[in-house]
């Protein structure tokens, strides 16, 4: 992710023809976190009390409870990104693989992730458009024909291809490649204008994000909520996709919005390590 934003910086070059590429990547990673999953197995699960409060936490506290806070203090195109990365659907790779390690439910949290992929191309720019700042066009009908077709695509994908014809060091390789294009294509796409204590902003917003979901995951617990069930919620109700993320950010400015987002997306990833060593170390692993 790095790499891929100072490449954009300093070579910006090859910027504009991956521009249109960057529904056809967005669709291969959407393959890539689909792949494997055992559909009959997630479909016998009914929709249970972790998978409904995932969903709301993910698409109604997260974006309702910090999209204001983000406003006070942001502006312009970085608080655009904020907006974006709150409104996307969940992390399919990251909060099953968090979830696994935490000792969750990970046929629970494929149902969640499958659940917020169908639901997207409603949800996601439906959000934008309602706290987007009126000085920013965002076209809600394009972007939801455009999202449906992208899930549609990377889902039919994983659903034709047998099972074990691409190993899980090829799905990786490819998704970070293309996370990195992405990246590159979004930051080389503007003129970055970024203030560090800005990006130290959003970084805060994303774990704040965590917190929430830790926080709706204790009360379940507390509840009488098995602990398995708990983890669930707590890594899929505000893990971010940051490939559809940075597919709408390049789509509506560039840069500034895709810097955003990466630091959104690399603060949760970094707490959600933290929370995975308590959690090993809690129950003694």
């Amino acid at each position: 992710m790095v790499v891929a934003t100072l490449a954009g910086v300093a070579y910006p070059a090859l910027a504009a023809p991956l521009q249109p590429l960057l529904p056809v990547l967005v669709a291969g990673l959407i393959f890539t976190g689909f792949y494997g999953f055992s559909l009959g197995e997630a479909t016998e699960q009914r929709v249970s009390l972790p998978v409904v409060a995932s969903l709301l936490c993910l698409y109604l506290l997260v974006p309702v409870a910090l999209y204001p806070v983000a406003a006070a203090v942001l502006s312009g195109e970085m608080l655009l990104g904020v907006l974006v990365v709150l409104s996307a659907p969940l992390a399919a790779g990251s909060s099953i693989i968090w979830t696994r390690l935490g000792g969750g439910n990970t046929v629970l949290t494929t149902l969640v992730v499958l659940a917020s992929m169908l639901l997207a191309p409603l949800i996601t720019p439906s959000l934008i458009t309602l706290f987007a700042d009126s000085a920013v066009e965002v076209s809600a009908s394009e972007l939801i024909l455009e999202l449906g077709a992208i899930v549609l695509a990377g889902g039919a994908l994983a659903y034709v291809v047998p099972d074990g014809s691409v190993s899980e060091s090829q799905l990786d390789g490819f998704s970070i490649v293309t996370i990195g294009a992405l990246i590159y294509a979004g930051v080389g796409g503007s003129t970055l204008s970024l203030e560090p204590s800005q990006l130290a902003f959003v970084g805060a917003i994303g774990a704040a994000a965590i917190g929430l979901s830790a926080a709706v995951a204790y009360g379940l617990y507390a509840r009488g909520m098995r602990q398995d069930d708990c983890v669930t919620v707590l890594f899929s109700s505000s893990m971010k996709n940051m490939s559809v993320s940075v597919m709408i950010g390049a789509v509506l400015g560039g840069g500034t919005i895709v810097a955003s987002i990466t630091a959104f997306y690399v603060v949760q990833q970094l707490v959600s390590s933290s929370l995975v060593r308590h959690l090993d170390a809690s129950v003694g692993r």
